[in-house]
């Protein structure tokens, strides 16, 4: 039993004198990670793996290595998993990053989760497409500019058409403002420089592919003379494309794409794709990670930037300029 007893008090002695060093292990390694959170950017895109987003990535990645910031990137794998993207957003407030990058995947589902990281004095920058808060209070944009790529659009198919013949458009989506802007300046633009091609399809948009392959098969099937295709998101132009291939009828029936994604730029090189009309994703990644670290430094940043779209084609997409636009390997900026 005596020896027992010492045995308890020798125990009790060791842990009374490990426990203060234990506390400031843990004190120390918890600073740590506040610390490491406090130098770091969530990025939060649509979705992972395509081209449109990666590219945004590198630029982050590249910003993020030259002003000193950590790099959380992460999205949902789907394009219509709002409820993903929300439940993201609100994760990494929680974790109260440097600042926060997001391209939002609803107009409406994100104003929330973006004003929660307002409130919490998280520096935001939305790209690609605006939602209906202004800005100030840390919250800036930018944006693709959707009037131009719709003008970019028009012109191009009135150059394939040689100013007649008939267009459909496919992807339209009412709930997404960026989207809706692109064609109406793409209709303006079409009717203003060339009168004589006409709009004879106007269809509806959808994340799922399988719904825009049956969007598009009917399309081509109520109007199988239609001279060309403009599709207003990549989604769209891929989905459009599958049913050219499927009715032989890719390449004869120009198709003009709106956002890069990887496949497409194959077909383009194929000449299955006319053109495709790409965000400047990579330089809207590099531009908010600086504007983060520029507003963490105490500095201004300007409230809004539209960045001008590119029309990519067969003749200039092995260009040294193109090719830094479609760049996604992020990892190769280190």
């Amino acid at each position: 039993m005596r020896e027992i007893r010492w045995q308890v008090i020798a125990a009790s002695l060791v842990w009374s004198f490990c426990w203060p060093v234990l506390g400031v292990a843990l004190c120390v390694f918890s600073s740590g990670c506040h610390s490491s959170k406090s130098q770091t950017i969530a990025v939060i895109p649509r979705t992972t793996g395509s081209r449109l987003w990666e590219s945004l990535h590198k630029g982050a990645e590249a910003a993020g290595r030259q002003t000193g910031f950590h790099i959380y990137w992460n999205a949902p794998t789907r394009d219509d998993d709002i409820e993903r993207q929300v439940a993201l957003v609100e994760r990494v407030i929680d974790d109260r990053p440097a600042g926060l990058v997001l391209a939002p995947d609803h107009d409406l589902a994100l104003v929330g989760p973006v004003r929660h990281a307002m409130s919490r004095q998280i520096p935001t920058v939305i790209i690609s497409s605006s939602l209906p808060i202004p800005p100030g209070q840390g919250l800036s944009y930018i944006l693709n500019d959707d009037q131009e790529m719709g003008r970019l659009a028009a012109m191009q198919v009135g150059k394939v058409l040689k100013g007649k013949g008939t267009v459909g458009i496919v992807g339209l989506a009412t709930t997404a403002m960026n989207i809706m802007i692109r064609a109406r300046a793409f209709e303006d633009a079409l009717s203003g420089n060339f009168p004589q091609v006409s709009i004879v399809a106007r269809e509806g948009g959808s994340p799922n592919i399988a719904e825009l392959h049956q969007i598009a098969r009917e399309m081509l099937l109520n109007y199988p003379h239609l001279d060309a295709i403009l599709a207003l998101d990549n989604v769209a132009t891929m989905g459009s494309l599958e049913q050219l291939r499927v009715q032989g009828k890719a390449g004869s029936i120009k198709l003009i794409g709106c956002d890069q994604d990887t496949e497409l730029m194959f077909f383009l090189r194929q000449g299955e794709v006319d053109s495709i009309i790409i965000q400047n994703t990579n330089e809207m990644g590099s531009l908010a990670v600086r504007w983060i670290a520029a507003r963490v430094r105490g500095e201004a940043v300007p409230d809004k930037v539209e960045l001008q779209p590119v029309l990519v084609n067969k003749s200039n997409i092995d260009t040294p300029e193109i090719q830094r636009l479609l760049a996604v390997d992020w990892r190769s900026s280190r």
